[in-house]
């Protein structure tokens, strides 16, 4: 599956988005039936990789159990041996008990959710968005975000999955939608965090046509501006955590060096060319020569 990456940002920095519009709630709106969630968690931990790829989301909740939420436009078997993988790596690391969900996109209707090792039955309970009619629930958005009214708990909700609903548009076509969409709301904290979400959570699905229309809707919006900050933020946070000056500026010029690299490294999967990754995240076409 593409990924897409935000300039100045690694995904993680995108679970403060997923930790503000979620936390303390539950998702039972979608059937995913668990305690609330108290906060987003990185979910690319080393130990956690099969095959270079890492977890989709998981979310601490508030019952110290943890929700390991996948999305997916395909259905079988081997995913969830993947899936498998993962929570063992996560109780491994964690100790704690694991809840998995599996939300699949509008055109998947049916899918395994039990594999069956023998001794070992796992399970990852499937949720299915075809019921979810995303044309009529973007327009009654659309009304309510462009009178300026404010979007409450359901609100945002259904629009960080409008792309995954069953639809007349595409899902990359969709996203692109609902990022524009997000864009026009007026409260500039959800705006930026809303954004985010639906990058966050439609990252899977975007190709590399529409790389570039999402990335000129974020600069219009001047949401890019709001996660560097973000992650300026974090960095210094992370420089008091450790209580010397070298700490802080290690933080956030590692932290922003790394999270540029990795962007790049996405980008030039896209398919584009170095001048152009060069010219989005600020690095030199020697670095991003070295990552190729």
């Amino acid at each position: 599956m593409g990924t897409i990456e935000i300039p100045y940002q690694h995904k993680d920095i995108l679970f403060k988005s997923l930790t503000e519009i979620f936390a303390n709630r539950a998702l039972n709106f979608y059937d995913i039936n668990t305690a609330p969630i108290v906060r987003a968690e990185p979910a690319n931990l080393p130990t956690i990789k099969v095959q270079q790829r890492t977890m989709d989301f998981v979310f601490y909740l508030a019952d110290d159990s943890y929700l390991h939420l996948e999305f997916q436009s395909s259905q079988g078997l081997k995913e969830l041996g993947r899936f498998l993988e993962y929570d063992v790596a996560l109780y491994r690391k964690r100790g704690k008990r694991i809840h998995t969900y599996v939300v699949y996109t509008a055109d998947i209707t049916q899918a395994a959710e039990i594999l069956d090792c023998g001794s070992i039955e796992y399970r990852a309970r499937a949720i299915y968005m075809d019921g979810y009619d995303g044309d009529s629930i973007l327009k009654t958005l659309r009304e309510k975000i462009l009178r300026g009214d404010p979007l409450d708990e359901l609100d945002q909700l259904k629009l960080a999955f409008l792309p995954l609903m069953k639809s007349s548009k595409s899902k990359a076509e969709r996203t692109i939608e609902a990022v524009e969409l997000a864009s026009n709301i007026r409260d500039e904290t959800q705006k930026t965090f809303l954004m985010g979400c639906v990058i966050a959570i439609s990252d899977n699905f975007i190709d590399q046509k529409y790389v570039r229309k999402i990335l000129e809707v974020l600069k219009m919006s001047k949401v890019l501006r709001a996660l560097e900050e973000e992650a300026k933020d974090e960095g210094r946070k992370e420089g008091r955590k450790e209580g010397r000056t070298e700490g802080r500026k290690e933080g956030r010029t590692e932290g922003r060096k790394e999270a540029l690299k990795t962007m790049a490294r996405k980008l030039l999967l896209k398919g584009m060319t170095i001048d152009e990754v060069t010219e989005i995240t600020g690095l030199s076409k020697e670095e991003i020569q070295s990552l190729a």
